[in-house]
Formats: structure tokens, C-alpha cells, sequence
């Protein structure tokens, strides 16, 4: 009875004792279990050697296939006194081909080349680094034990069965809840909770584990692996460290023909612009960037095909749809298939108010967006589907084919078989005898052989007259070309 007595004050003990910690006390203990302050504040550069399987979440065979996974290996070497990052790695995609790319950032610029081919980094990727960089784990911690006005206690957590000691860590971009584990003191778990186009609010958690012992006492994980509300977005294995490499500063040069065209780090995206150019009369191609739409006008609304990326690119189209055309709504938007990259901005066209044309494999997918929580940036779908659950838009399925429409303004949309995904949809406007596309051929100096004969038995079986084609990505191009590309 003694020791039952015993064991349950010495667990009441321990627990007081970690109610008594402040958050800068739970850090400092994962600063100790990695090694210490001053072995951590000892480390001027880490060189990395690893690889990483980084699966495409959004670019399944279906929405509930799994993903495939492009591989990678190669070497990493991050200069913290210098602020520079460097690395080199052999990728191999989905499809098989293998790329060698170099990435430097150096001065709040970035270079990458790709089999030898340099130019300079997007602001965005770029930030991207630099803040990859800042949330290793012996950073991050250095970071946070400096800051403790920037820490705040979390509940804790149970992660695999093992409890966990939560700190919130704000400090701009940097901003993420650190849950280290119970036992060791060691940071296990990176969370952060951020607006995603599909998935609504996107938890990611960034797991560290089999820490090992580089030198010196001090401890670094060589196993990552990150969660995206839940499923695996990507795994990574390290192989070697290296603490404090002698490392030339040539290694992380820019040349001047790249520094000056490359722009400064930016987290934040550019504004959106889209153009409207017309391909025929009461028919345009909504241009910008790297995705386009293909817009329709009938008789008393505009339909859209393809609401790609996010919400920020669907609302500057809609908002430029509607200065051209303030008489005239746009009723429908057509999603050609469920790549999270074309199927990004439906929410924002169902928060519109706009109904959504997808085909049937893929309209349970498309429910799921317009149900999907959204709290970190609520919309007015998420205000108008609260308690009172008022319902969303309609979302029409398409087996085989729907007709849009009449006149000249007529859309005929048809399912399209393609090795590129399941449940793709094609939209063709007689009128213009213009076929719209997405994936499957993006029209360029060279049309891709596959594609191009999986259009023209989509053409054939459905007895059509195609002049021309026009790709979500790409350019437009003369079917001619595309009947040479399929029979090379």
C-alpha cells in the first residue's frame, strides 16, 4: 500500500513539476537533450547529405489514389553566419526523368540551375529557404531560448502514443507549435496551421526522429518526415552531417548575369493579373502566369472552364469578368479534373455563388472542397455553411458529355480518356471548332506525341471538327500540328 502511496506522490510531483515549467524552461531542456547551449551556439554551418522521397499530394491517378513520389538525393550545406544555402541534388520525377539541380540563395537572392542551365530563383522560393533554413531544429531553438517574450505554453499533446510538452514559437514567418517529447526533452513535432486552396485549414506536421550523435555531444535527427492534414507529403532519410565544413565561398556565388535579374526574397505572392484574349468572337482565353481559362459568353451568362491555383487567381478573374461584362454573370465554371493545381480556385467560385461542372468520378472530391473547414481564412461559404448550414452551391456531375448552352455560344463538354488522370474532361466550341484542354497537351514549339493522339482519338470518336486547340497550359495550337504530333 506504501509504495502504491509512494508512486502516486511522486507522479503528482511530476506533474506539478511540469506545470511549474515556463515555455522557455520547455525549450531550454530541448536545447540541453540536443547538447547543450554552447555546443548549439558552436555550430557556424551544417553540411547534409540525404534523400527524400516527396510524394505529389494533389496529383493522383484519382482523389483517392495514392500519390506518387518524386525521388531525390544529394548534398546541402547551409552557411548560418553567412547567411547562404547551397545545395545540389539528382531528382528523378513521376515520369522517370532525372534532372540534376543546384539551388544557392545568398544576400536575399537565389539561383537555380537545372542540368547545368542557370536562372534566377522566384522571391517566393527564395523565402522559402531562407525560412526552411531557419527551422532547423538548432536554429529554431536558439531562436526561441532568445526570444522568450515570443513564447506562449501549449496544452500538451500525445503524439505515437507518448506525451509531449507543447510551446507556441511566434515570430512572424517563423511562427510554429514545437511539441518535445516528455521523456527525452528532444523536439519531435513542427506544426503549423495554414490556408490551402483544397484542403480548407492545412495542418502540417514536421516530425524529427532518430537523433543521433554528430560531434562534440551535440544531436540532430536524421529522419524527417511531414504530414499534411494527416497523409504524407514527404520523407526524408539523412545519411551524413557534417558540423562546421570548410566550405569556399564559391560555392555559394551568383554570377552577376543572374544577380541582376533576380529579385529579392518575398513571402508574399504578386498580385494576380489576368488578360482576357480573344481567340474568336464571344470566346477568350483568360491569360496569366502559368494556368489559363477558357471563357464563353451565351446569352445571359459567361461560362468559365477551369478555376486553377487559388482563390486569389479566380477572384482577380471574376472581378475582371465583371468589369467587362457588368450586365452579363458568369453561371458556371467547368473543372476539367481534380489536380489540386485546377482545382484550386473552385472554392472561390463557390463562395461566389457560382455552380461547378466536374466529372462524376470527381464531384465527391469537389464536395469536399466547398465542405471543407476553413478557420485560419474563413470565406463566405464558410460563414454561409455555420450553424445554419445553409447549402452550397450546385455541383453538377458529367459521365460521358453535356451540352452548355446554344448558337454560337453553344460549349459541348466530353469526357477525355487520358494515361494523365482519371475523370478528365475536354470542353469543344463548335462554333469556333476550338477544343480547351488542361495536362494533356500543352501546346509549345513541340507538341508531346501522347497527348497529341489521345486528342485526336478523342476527336475522331466523337466525329468533331477541330481547328484549333487551346491548353490551360501553353499556347494555342493548329490541330494540323497536332494530327503530325500523334503520327511522327
Amino acid at each position: 500500500m506504501k509504495a502504491v502511496v509512494s508512486i502516486a506522490v511522486i507522479a503528482l510531483l511530476g506533474a506539478a513539476s511540469l506545470a511549474a515549467q515556463t515555455p522557455r524552461d520547455v525549450v531550454a531542456r530541448g536545447v540541453a537533450a540536443m547538447g547543450g547551449e554552447q555546443a548549439l551556439r558552436g555550430i557556424r554551418a551544417l553540411s547534409i547529405e540525404s534523400y527524400t522521397a516527396t510524394f505529389a499530394l494533389g496529383q493522383e491517378e484519382t482523389p483517392d489514389s495514392p500519390a506518387r513520389a518524386n525521388v531525390s538525393s544529394g548534398r546541402a550545406v547551409a552557411d548560418y553566419l553567412g547567411g547562404r544555402f547551397v545545395s545540389a541534388i539528382e531528382l528523378r520525377n513521376v515520369a522517370g526523368a532525372v534532372n540534376k539541380l543546384r539551388r544557392v540563395t545568398a544576400g536575399g537572392i537565389g539561383m537555380v540551375e537545372t542540368d547545368g542551365r542557370p536562372a534566377p530563383m522566384n522571391p517566393g522560393v527564395v523565402a522559402s529557404f531562407e525560412t526552411d533554413v531557419r527551422r532547423y531544429p538548432d536554429r529554431l531553438l536558439l531562436a526561441a531560448l532568445d526570444n522568450p517574450a515570443a513564447l506562449s505554453a501549449l496544452p500538451a499533446r500525445t503524439f505515437r502514443s507518448r506525451p509531449h510538452d507543447g510551446v507556441r514559437y511566434q515570430a512572424g514567418p517563423d511562427t510554429v507549435s514545437l511539441f518535445f517529447d516528455r521523456a527525452s526533452g528532444l523536439l519531435t513535432v513542427l506544426e503549423t496551421l495554414t490556408d490551402d486552396p483544397v484542403l480548407g485549414d492545412r495542418r502540417t506536421e514536421s516530425w524529427l526522429t532518430r537523433w543521433q550523435n554528430v560531434g562534440g555531444g551535440v544531436l540532430l535527427p536524421y529522419q524527417f518526415d511531414r504530414f499534411w492534414n494527416g497523409r504524407l507529403q514527404l520523407h526524408g532519410v539523412i545519411t551524413a552531417v557534417q558540423v562546421n565544413p570548410q566550405t569556399p565561398d564559391s560555392v555559394f556565388a551568383i554570377p552577376d548575369s543572374i544577380a541582376a535579374r533576380a529579385e529579392r526574397s518575398n513571402p508574399t505572392p504578386p498580385p494576380v493579373v489576368v488578360t482576357l484574349v480573344e481567340l474568336a468572337p464571344g470566346l477568350w482565353r483568360a491569360e496569366g502566369g502559368s494556368h489559363h481559362s477558357l471563357v464563353v459568353e451565351q446569352a445571359t451568362r459567361l461560362v468559365m472552364v477551369e478555376a486553377p491555383l487559388g482563390a486569389a487567381r479566380t477572384k482577380a478573374l471574376l472581378d475582371t469578368l465583371r468589369a467587362r461584362f457588368p450586365t452579363k454573370p458568369v453561371g458556371l465554371v467547368v473543372n476539367t479534373h481534380h489536380h489540386w493545381d485546377h482545382a484550386g480556385g473552385l472554392r472561390a467560385a463557390l463562395a461566389a455563388g457560382v455552380p461547378v461542372v466536374t466529372q462524376t468520378s470527381n464531384a465527391a472530391f469537389v464536395r469536399g472542397i466547398a465542405a471543407a473547414r476553413k478557420m485560419v481564412s474563413p470565406d463566405e461559404l464558410a460563414r454561409r455553411l455555420g450553424p445554419a448550414r445553409v447549402r452550397a452551391p450546385a455541383i453538377t456531375a458529367v459521365q460521358d458529355s453535356l451540352v452548355l448552352g446554344s448558337g454560337d455560344g453553344r460549349l459541348v463538354i466530353y469526357r477525355l480518356p487520358t494515361a494523365h488522370v482519371e475523370g478528365m474532361l475536354a470542353a469543344y466550341v463548335p462554333a469556333a471548332r476550338l477544343l480547351f484542354v488542361s495536362d494533356v497537351l500543352s501546346p509549345g514549339p513541340t507538341l508531346a506525341p501522347v497527348g497529341s493522339a489521345e486528342l485526336v482519338s478523342l476527336v475522331r470518336a466523337r466525329g468533331i471538327t477541330v481547328e484549333r486547340v487551346a491548353g490551360g497550359h501553353g499556347g494555342v495550337a493548329n490541330w494540323a500540328d497536332v494530327e503530325r504530333a500523334a503520327n511522327p
